[in-house]
């Protein structure tokens, strides 16, 4: 496995559409970064992202008005779910730079209970580490599950569906194979 690092200071900086979603809020806005994807914001070794343009709503009151702010700093540990909003020119600056070269993932569908959330997809494996190791040998904190179903459980009407979700693998409660 040959990976390269996914946060370039080559690059030009560039504002990046984020939706974090903690325990009890989702809050939307912009960093100001030089990565190339959500992944790589979050996957840094900062404990914090500054947002601006921000919006974050209440999950367990989703009929509140969202607060509006210019600015805000979230720990990234509160992060439990963060959902990419990639560029469309993305794919290019992509090619552009060499980022990753894992070799051929595995699927596994899995079920995965994260605080307030379940949430259903497909992990992708590397072909070493089976699902019992993923959430510990893997050195990115946030990992991808792609085809993604998720329910907010203090709210089971809220639901979510996303192509591809980046969970924080420390916030993992539960997991296992074979999920719907």
């Amino acid at each position: 496995m040959t990976e390269t690092p996914e946060f370039s200071s080559t690059l030009p900086e560039r504002y990046m559409i984020m939706e974090l979603f903690t325990e009890y809020h989702r809050i939307a806005g912009k960093i100001t970064t030089n990565a190339l994807r959500t992944y790589g914001v979050l996957n840094t070794s900062e404990e914090h992202l500054v947002l601006g343009k921000v919006s974050t709503s209440s999950l367990i009151r989703p009929q509140d008005a969202p607060i509006e702010s210019g600015e805000a700093r979230i720990s990234k540990h509160s992060i439990v779910l963060a959902v990419p909003n990639e560029d469309p020119d993305n794919e290019q600056r992509l090619m552009a730079a060499r980022i990753f070269n894992r070799g051929e993932l595995l699927q596994r569908r899995v079920m995965l209970v994260l605080g307030n959330y379940e949430l259903s997809g497909n992990l992708h494996l590397d072909q070493e580490l089976d699902l019992q190791r993923v959430l510990i040998e893997r050195p990115e904190n946030y990992i991808g599950v792609t085809n993604a179903s998720i329910v907010y459980l203090p709210n089971p009407s809220l639901k979510f569906a996303a192509s591809t979700v980046l969970i924080n693998k420390n916030r993992v409660d539960f997991v296992c194979a074979g999920a719907p």
